[in-house]
């Protein structure tokens, strides 16, 4: 027989656990769409300007999108000898990309003191139609931690519910790339 003191105790680990479970957001998004600018599209580029970014983030980033998305990604380092756009442009034919999603680093913010402070990021994200060279949704991501990176899984959550992109996002997102290129 549970005892009183034994069963608040479980409600209370029950409500802290649900509380846990629904508060992973590590980003905030702000986004605009340009409706009638966006394009039917099944190839994306993804390009990063992040340079402190995990060697495994690019990967995140394309098995990251439903079935169905071919997705190529390039990332641009200060510390690469390459010309940036040559690089670029140079995945986009590999690829034949109809859109390209770049991620950019904005700033990195702290505030408070002592035992309050806080520190968080903030990035810079655009689609644009390659064929027009137009954007079609742009959003301003403020992460909750110093992290150098957007989560893959939040960032395609966001182009989900603005109607950009369609489908299931997988849930094991790993295992849908072993190369870099599809």
């Amino acid at each position: 027989m549970i005892n009183h003191s034994a069963m608040k105790s479980l409600a209370i680990l029950t409500t802290f656990c649900a509380l846990c479970l629904t508060s992973c957001v590590t980003a905030y998004f702000q986004s605009n769409v340009k409706p009638e600018a966006k394009p039917d599209f099944k190839r994306i580029l993804v390009v990063t300007y992040l340079p402190l970014s995990r060697p495994e983030y690019m990967n995140e980033l394309k098995a990251a999108f439903p079935t169905g998305y071919q997705v190529c990604a390039v990332s641009v380092t200060p510390l690469s000898f390459d010309d940036p756009k040559e690089t670029i442009q140079k995945q986009q034919q590999t690829c034949q990309s109809d859109v390209m999603l770049t991620l950019d680093f904005d700033r990195s913010f702290t505030t408070g003191s002592g035992k309050s402070i806080d520190s968080h990021s903030q990035f810079y994200a655009e689609m644009i139609d390659l064929s027009t060279n137009k954007p079609f949704w742009k959003a301003i991501i403020t992460t909750t931690t110093s992290s150098q990176e957007v989560s893959a899984r939040e960032l395609v959550k966001k182009l989900q519910e603005d109607d950009i992109i369609k489908g299931k996002i997988p849930t094991i997102p790993y295992q849908r790339y072993e190369q870099d290129n599809y």
